[in-house]
């Protein structure tokens, strides 16, 4: 409608050009709705070009005034399609679209001075249309880290929160990391108790080594983390830094590596490392995914810890050290439960009373630690021997017939220290026998050994 005013127009021309202008917009749309933005970007930019072309020739040719137009497709492509060939295509047919004038029709509708103008338009046209796609880069990458980022804090908070409820939370740690932060292998250093060394406890890989309790090198980056207590980020020369070329290899010989320290207050408690494969950078929001879960995962670990302790102090003799009744109660119900054999054996100290009335209470308590050191020394690792209290203990025995009860009763018994005696009742299950049956039993037969004369052991009747 602009070009109407104060111009001759060639009509024909001028009617291609809307047909073909209209027919560029509506492909542009459609193609743009079906998901195709960059086709029907510059598909529909060369025809609004080639229109605009025809609408400058039928109206005044250079003179027009109509050439600006031509920044309108570069700007569309610039600031809706990501591929920069798309861009280059577009300014290609931007320079065809000053030029080709110049050279197929030329002077006196096209003067020769127009290739100078021509130069002019095509340079701006190119720097409008890069500069704005670097800017639309710039902002869409940015946009993208920033839901990235926003994304990766939801999968933290959920991650901690499943961790919290983890019965291993140190696996389940390492493989959150893992997870979150698109690493090839994490893995876990602790102190170990007693000690200043510093060894493998947990692995997304290499779990043999973790089996065989891997202690990290002197001079490691795991020790510069750990006595630093700052992130150490290793991108060249990883083998150097690494101590354990092995362990290296076994978690996917990773390019980079985050030693990232775990701290409680300013003390630090651990090391996690995190492997890429490529190059890591310290801003990245993997990089940085991962230090902020390992700061989650050290309070995590510190409850869990918390939590066994009391656990193991709820379930425990601290007397002994033994497993107290708490946990005999609940190892019972547990072994009932798997239908192996089983066999409850009932300890009592002879005349245990008198020891503590003439040696004193603390030759008391020493001869109940002496004693379960000695019992506990003999026994296998799937039976379970438990302080009931007092002077009173309880041994459950897995898998074993009769006779090898018996043999291991006496066998126990024979270790008594001090040259006192205990008495022993031992209960095989039977048929239709619940826990409380079974340790009646047991206790009768220990009654009777008792009654019996002391210092000997009764087995229940079996038949």
């Amino acid at each position: 409608m602009a070009v109407l005013v104060g111009a001759h127009i060639d009509w024909t021309e001028y009617g291609i050009s809307l047909a073909l202008m209209a027919s560029s917009w509506w492909y542009g749309v459609w193609a743009g709705l079906r998901g195709h933005m960059r086709t029907g970007t510059v598909v529909g930019s060369l025809g609004f070009l080639a229109a605009v072309g025809l609408l400058r020739n039928g109206s005044g040719g250079s003179t027009s005034g109509t050439s600006i137009l031509a920044l309108l497709p570069v700007f569309q492509t610039a600031l809706y399609v990501r591929d920069r060939r798309a861009l280059l295509i577009v300014l290609a047919a931007t320079l065809a679209f000053y030029l080709a004038p110049l050279v197929i029709i030329g002077p006196p509708e096209y003067p020769d001075s127009g290739y100078r103008s021509a130069l002019f338009s095509f340079l701006v046209s190119s720097i409008v249309g890069l500069v704005t796609h670097g800017l639309v880069a710039n902002i869409r990458s940015r946009a993208s880290e920033a839901r990235h980022r926003a994304h990766m804090l939801v999968r933290i908070s959920e991650t901690v929160q499943d961790l919290f409820q983890s019965p291993e939370p140190r696996r389940a740690a390492c493989h959150a990391v893992k997870e979150i932060s698109d690493a090839v292998v994490v893995g876990l250093f602790e102190p170990e108790p007693g000690s200043s060394s510093l060894r493998l406890t947990t692995t997304t890989e290499a779990r043999e080594a973790v089996a065989k309790g891997a202690p990290a090198q002197a001079h490691s980056a795991v020790y510069e983390a750990f006595r630093s207590r700052e992130p150490l980020l290793i991108t060249e020369n990883v083998q150097r830094h690494v101590g354990d070329i092995e362990l290296w290899r076994a978690g996917g010989a990773p390019s980079s590596l985050l030693y990232q320290p775990l701290l409680k207050g300013d003390t630090p408690v651990g090391v996690l490392f995190i492997g890429w494969r490529d190059s890591a950078q310290r801003h990245e929001p993997r990089v940085i995914a991962a230090s902020l879960l390992s700061h989650e995962i050290a309070i995590v670990l510190d409850r869990a810890d918390v939590i066994d302790q009391l656990t193991d102090e709820a379930l425990t003799d601290p007397l002994t050290g033994l497993p107290n009744r708490r946990a005999w109660d609940a190892q019972l119900e547990l072994a009932l439960h798997d239908g192996t054999p089983v066999a409850v054996a009932m300890f009592d100290i002879d005349h245990f009373k008198r020891f503590n009335d003439t040696h004193g209470h603390p030759a008391g308590d020493r001869l109940l630690r002496e004693a379960a050191a000695s019992w506990r020394s003999e026994m296998r690792t799937r039976d379970f021997l438990a302080r009931l209290g007092g002077e009173e203990f309880a041994l459950l025995l897995i898998g074993e017939d009769v006779s090898t009860a018996e043999a291991t009763v006496e066998r126990l018994r024979a270790r008594m220290p001090g040259r006192e005696t205990c008495s022993a009742g031992i209960a095989v299950r039977l048929d239709g026998d619940t826990a409380e049956r079974l340790v009646s039993r047991a206790d009768q037969a220990l009654y009777d050994a008792k009654t019996g004369g002391r210092d000997r052991t009764v087995l229940t009747d079996v038949s």
